[in-house]
C-alpha cells in the first residue's frame, strides 16, 4: 500500500497551479479588460460527439451559474511590467467572492496584492444577461493567512502543499441583484461525493487535451466524483479536517485512482464528465441539496501522472479545497457576509454518519 508521501511526491512531480496569464489573441477581452499579454493557459470535455461547445453556460439570470465569475488580477512585476491573469470565482454575499490564494499572490510566496498601488488593481466580470457584463472593482483583497505560496509548507513539513489557497474580494459595489448568491456547505465530504465545476479557463477534450482558450466571457461547467483528500499541512497530513480535494479525469478506459491507489470511485457520463484548468482556478465546486447548489470546494490545480499523457486529457488530475475547513477564516474574510449550511458547531452530529456513508459508498478495485 503506498504511503502519502510515496503518492503526492508522484502526484506533485508534474502539478501545475493554474492562475493563467492573458493571450494577446483574445481581441474582444482586451478591449473589455483593457489588457494584453501572452497566454499559457478548462471545463474540459468528454470524447466526441462530447466537445467544449456543448458545455457552454447560457449566460442568463436564470442559469444556476449565474454567481459564478471571471477575474482579472493586475499588478506590476519586479521589472515595472504590467502582468495580466485570469481566475474564477463564485459570489458568497452580495459583495464577496471566493477564489483562490494564488491568483492574488503576486510573487509566489504568498505576497498579496496591493491593490492601493497605482497600476495594480483586482476586477470581477459578472456574465449573467447573455452579452452584456458588469465589470465591478474590488475595494478589499484578502488571502488566507496560512498561505505561503503555492506548493510551500509549513516550517517542518517536507512536502508539497496545496493546502490553504483561498482568498476572499470584497467588491466596490454590490452584485447585480440577479446574480446567485452561493451558501457554502459544510457537511463532510468523502470519496464518492459528486461534484459540479464550473469556470472561465482553457478547454479542449479528454482525447486532446486543452486546445481552446480562456475566456472573461464564456464559463464551462462539467461534473466528476472526489477521489482523495489531503489533511491538515499544519499538522503534518497526519490530523486535522479534510483541507484538499483530488478528483482524476476519467474516460477511453483510463480511471487513473483506481489503477494506481484502489480508489475507484463512479465513472459519469461522457457528456458529464469533466477536468479544470488555467483560468479555473478559484472557480467552484458545487454539491446538489435539495435542488439547490452548493460550494463544497474551489478548484485549484492540475497535473499529469503518466509519462506521455497530454495536458486536460483522460487519465489526468485535478483538485482544490475543501472550504468548510475553512469557516473561521472565511467568516472573517466576508465580514460575516456568508452563509454556512450546517452552520459550523452542528456538525459533530453529522461525523459519524457521514464516515459511514463514506465507507458504503466506497468501491474498491478486487
Amino acid at each position: 500500500m503506498p504511503t502519502r508521501k510515496t503518492i503526492y511526491q508522484k502526484l506533485f512531480g508534474a502539478a501545475a497551479f493554474i492562475v493563467t496569464a492573458m493571450a494577446a489573441g483574445t481581441q474582444a477581452q482586451a478591449a473589455v479588460i483593457g489588457t494584453t499579454g501572452s497566454l499559457k493557459p478548462l471545463i474540459v470535455s468528454g470524447a466526441l460527439p462530447d466537445t467544449p461547445d456543448k458545455r457552454i453556460d447560457p449566460n442568463v439570470a436564470s442559469s444556476p451559474f449565474s454567481g459564478v465569475v471571471s477575474i482579472n488580477i493586475r499588478y506590476a512585476n519586479a521589472a515595472g511590467e504590467t502582468e495580466s491573469y485570469i481566475c474564477s470565482g463564485a459570489l458568497v454575499g452580495k459583495r464577496q467572492v471566493i477564489s483562490a490564494g494564488h491568483c492574488v499572490d503576486t510573487n509566489g510566496n504568498g505576497a498579496l496584492i496591493d491593490i492601493n498601488r497605482p497600476g495594480n488593481d483586482v476586477r470581477v466580470v459578472f456574465n449573467n444577461h447573455g452579452d452584456d457584463y458588469q465589470l465591478i472593482g474590488a475595494s478589499k483583497v484578502s488571502m488566507n493567512p496560512d498561505y505561503n505560496g503555492f506548493g510551500k509548507c509549513p516550517a517542518g513539513v517536507n512536502s508539497f502543499c496545496t493546502n490553504d489557497d483561498i482568498s476572499v474580494i470584497t467588491l466596490s459595489k454590490d452584485a447585480p441583484a440577479d446574480a446567485k448568491i452561493y451558501k457554502v456547505s459544510t457537511s463532510p465530504i468523502s470519496e464518492g461525493t459528486h461534484i459540479i465545476m464550473a469556470g472561465y479557463g482553457t478547454s479542449g477534450d479528454g482525447t486532446n487535451g486543452y486546445y481552446i482558450d480562456p475566456d472573461f466571457f464564456i464559463k464551462r461547467t462539467g461534473e466528476n466524483y472526489v477521489d482523495l483528500f489531503d489533511l491538515d499541512d499544519e499538522q503534518g497530513f497526519a490530523a486535522g479536517n479534510q483541507e484538499v480535494y483530488y478528483a482524476d479525469f476519467d474516460g477511453a478506459g483510463k480511471d487513473l485512482f483506481c489503477e494506481q491507489f484502489g480508489i475507484c470511485t463512479p465513472q459519469l457520463a461522457n457528456d458529464k464528465e469533466g477536468n479544470i484548468g488555467g483560468g479555473d482556478s478559484g472557480g467552484p465546486s458545487f454539491i446538489m441539496r435539495n435542488g439547490e447548489l452548493m460550494l463544497v470546494a474551489n478548484n485549484t490545480f492540475g497535473g499529469i501522472w503518466n509519462d506521455g499523457d497530454v495536458d486536460g486529457s483522460f487519465g489526468t488530475y485535478f483538485g482544490g479545497i475543501v472550504l468548510g475547513s475553512y469557516t473561521d477564516y472565511l467568516r472573517e474574510a466576508t465580514g460575516g457576509n456568508i452563509t454556512f449550511v450546517p452552520e459550523p458547531g452542528s456538525l459533530a452530529l453529522l461525523a459519524l454518519g457521514g464516515g459511514l456513508l463514506g465507507g458504503l459508498r466506497r468501491r474498491r478495485k478486487q
